[in-house]
């Protein structure tokens, strides 16, 4: 199969979700023995034969460049027939519409609401809504879709596309870099943590809507009770000033850390070291990569009761997710594992789990399906 793919960055160079997913998905599909053409921004590198890679622009520079060099890079290098066009991101996919032949499938990948994001995070109503028509425009001219979870189904209906078109896909990781340790103790010296307390961490952009300023005031109930308790949160982003001032605001100098960016290597330890990974989203969250990628390490992931979260987690243990996304209920959960009256599943349970369900070979094959599937 021939396959054009349009996303936004390259992972690793853009460590986003979103990145990691186009990567994977990449690397199994040249496993696989498919064609591939990649069009992302930055400065994508493919080492396969069968591959071909295409910037159409560079993160940061005007939109009008970005969109000026998209076009340029298409008119040149998008090189027909293609057996299916894979798009992953509404605004990138823009300047592509004209190249595209009617007779050609099309695959999209809904990762998000990016106009509802844009909302949420205190963007303009007139960007929002410039959006949100560039998303329909776009995503109205698929054959078929693919959603990490039912929650994002529902939400891609309300822009006018059929259910009967939409498929749910999980997230997919590689298990064999997402593994667990045998030894915990040994990685927590690693990493400078304490060997002695619970830990709780947290991978996210440092954003409104992921729920931060929520944990640390979790933190805070928590820490009323029980003081061996110590909170790891890796990441980078423009909340991180509110977030430093609510830690020394509730006192919780001496228990949380603001990591910063962390490198996938270290992320893996990080995993592996925590007792717990926390996810406090407040909305939109579609399914939350640090979910699989923590289960797959072998660690127990909390999650709010928010978008595809809890399609990820009930299977293995519904009591990992919160009554609610309020500071309190997170706070409950956390006081729970403490006290042991919210049982954790195994860390082999949590593996298993994640391989079963997560694991690349068995993500792509069934997107590989949807491919198959827009071309009848």
């Amino acid at each position: 199969m021939r396959i054009a793919c349009v996303a936004t960055g390259w992972y690793p160079e853009s460590p986003g979700g979103l990145e990691k997913y186009v990567y994977g998905m990449t690397q199994e599909l040249l496993r696989a023995g498919d064609a591939l053409d990649l069009f992302v921004t930055g400065k994508p590198r493919l080492n396969d034969a069968c591959a071909h890679a295409y910037s159409i622009g560079i993160p940061g520079e005007p939109l009008w460049k970005r969109m000026l060099d998209a076009r340029l890079t298409f008119a040149k290098s998008f090189r027909e027939p293609y057996d299916v066009v894979n798009l992953h991101f509404a605004m990138n996919a823009l300047p592509l519409i004209p190249f595209i032949r009617h007779s050609v499938p099309r695959v999209v990948h809904f990762h998000g609401p990016w106009a509802a994001e844009s909302r949420a995070e205190g963007g303009s109503a007139i960007s929002a809504a410039v959006k949100e028509a560039l998303e329909r425009f776009v995503y109205r001219r698929a054959d078929q879709y693919i959603v990490l979870s039912t929650a994002f189904k529902d939400l891609l209906a309300g822009y006018g596309v059929a259910p009967s078109r939409i498929n749910v896909v999980p997230m997919g990781i590689d298990t064999s870099f997402f593994r667990p340790t045998h030894d915990r103790r040994a990685v927590r010296e690693e990493l400078g943590w304490p060997v002695d307390a619970t830990v709780f961490f947290s991978a996210r952009r440092l954003i409104n809507r992921v729920g931060l300023l929520e944990l640390l005031r979790a933190v805070r109930i928590v820490r009323d009770t029980y003081s061996n308790v110590v909170v790891k949160i890796a990441g980078k982003g423009p909340l991180r000033g509110e977030l430093e001032t609510t830690i020394a605001r509730l006192g919780l100098d001496d228990c949380v850390e603001l990591m910063g960016f962390v490198s996938e290597d270290d992320l893996v330890r990080c995993y592996q070291a925590a007792d717990v990974t926390v996810l406090p989203t407040q909305s939109l969250e579609g399914f939350g990569t640090i979910i699989s990628e923590s289960l797959a390490c072998g660690t127990p992931v909390i999650v709010t009761p928010i978008g595809g979260m809890p399609e990820a987690v009930e299977s293995l243990a519904p009591e990992l997710i919160t009554r609610s996304a309020a500071s309190e209920d997170i706070a409950a959960r956390m006081i729970g594992v403490l006290d042991a009256t919210v049982p954790l599943p195994s860390n082999v349970a949590c593996r298993i789990y994640a391989v079963e369900r997560f694991d690349w070979r068995i993500v792509y094959a069934n997107v590989r399906s949807v491919f198959v599937r827009s071309q009848s």
